[in-house]
């Protein structure tokens, strides 16, 4: 046999083999994905709820709601459409840092384009790392925004795991049911739309208590690098063209009045951020401490369906309009309304 045709020969095969182990890399990476995908817990409250946020049709949505558990809890969309007709989400974490909610954005904004964004202040006030990270970053979409987020904001020691969810996650098997092999197929849009819905009511508040101070305990250096983040959060949204605003919502755990007074001059540093104050809103907004409140901070369902409707309201008020929706996706949302006001009547 010529020389030629053997070094021919050998070259094929030389491809071949090349073929095959790339073939076998990506088949092995795939079954590692999926076995991830099954061993991560479902997860579909409390913030972080990503797969929900993504089955929303794209560009369908008016208000964007960030920051931690007071977003969450706090704000309902479905309520807030049923009042205002204004499309909303929710696409906020537990303990969430300014940091991560910065990431957030730019990953939200890759579907969705919002009038305006409204973020909750408290985050403002957390130190940089807190307890939730994992679940911050570990539901995030895989890409530059995770890859970049994990990067800067997570502590050392969890980085290995939120890049290889395997590391977390890997001794759950003697737990998986049905729903995690499920929770592989893409998840559809819900009634909550990031919404979390407590319904304790905190029993230590009358009528005459006046709300409880706490003392801020967030060093200089923190609260610098929390408004530095805040800074990139602001600009993004001017270079976007959506309107920011900052609210404090209504909370009976509160720090003194200067902490606010600087708070409100630091954001409002930022150019046309509108900032919020409504922690004592709960006469003006219909409240009630001894109703209303899951614990001192957070709002219950029932108060988080009195201040839904309220914001639905105002940002009405301050002239954001509905945008026009599919058949399809008003037909949808008419039925979260009526999900929502099911709830309230029971």
């Amino acid at each position: 046999m010529p020389v030629e045709v053997k070094e021919e020969k050998k070259a094929k095969s030389g491809r071949r083999e090349a073929l095959w182990a790339v073939a076998f890399l990506l088949a092995a990476a795939l079954l590692l994905h999926l076995a991830a995908a099954v061993l991560r817990p479902l997860h579909m409250n409390y913030g972080s709820t990503w797969e929900q946020y993504l089955a929303e049709p794209k560009d369908s949505i008016d208000v964007l709601f960030l920051g931690s558990s007071y977003a969450y809890c706090d704000w309902n969309p479905g309520v807030m459409y049923d009042e205002s007709g204004l499309t909303g989400y929710v696409m906020g974490g537990s303990e969430q840092t300014p940091a991560i909610t910065y990431w957030y954005l730019k990953e939200a904004l890759k579907t969705q384009s919002p009038t305006v964004v409204v973020m909750e202040a408290s985050s403002l006030f957390f130190d940089r790392y807190r307890n939730y990270t994992q679940i911050n970053l570990g539901y995030m979409p895989w890409g530059m925004n995770r890859v970049r987020a994990i990067l800067e904001c997570a502590e050392p020691d969890k980085k290995l795991g939120l890049f290889f969810d395997l590391y977390f996650y890997h001794d759950r098997w003697k737990e998986l049911t049905a729903a995690d092999v499920e929770k592989i197929f893409p998840a559809g849009a819900d009634h909550l739309k990031g919404h979390t819905a407590v319904d304790q009511v905190f029993p230590a508040l009358e009528y005459s208590q006046e709300p409880f101070l706490n003392e801020l305990t967030q060093s200089e250096e923190v609260c610098r690098e929390n408004l530095e983040d805040f800074a990139r959060i602001a600009q993004l949204c001017r270079e976007e063209g959506i309107d920011l605003i900052v609210t404090v919502n209504p909370t009976y755990s509160q720090y003194p009045q200067a902490v606010y007074d600087e708070l409100e001059t630091a954001v409002t540093a930022n150019e046309g951020v509108r900032f919020l104050d409504w922690r004592s809103g709960f006469d003006q907004m219909g409240l009630d401490v001894s109703k209303h409140l899951y614990d001192g901070g957070h709002l219950n369902q029932d108060g988080a369906q009195i201040f839904s409707a309220y914001t639905g309201k105002f940002l009405r008020e301050l002239g954001y309009e509905p945008r026009p929706q599919t058949e399809e996706n008003e037909a949808a949302w008419e039925e979260t309304a009526a999900y929502w006001r099911t709830m309230a009547a029971q």
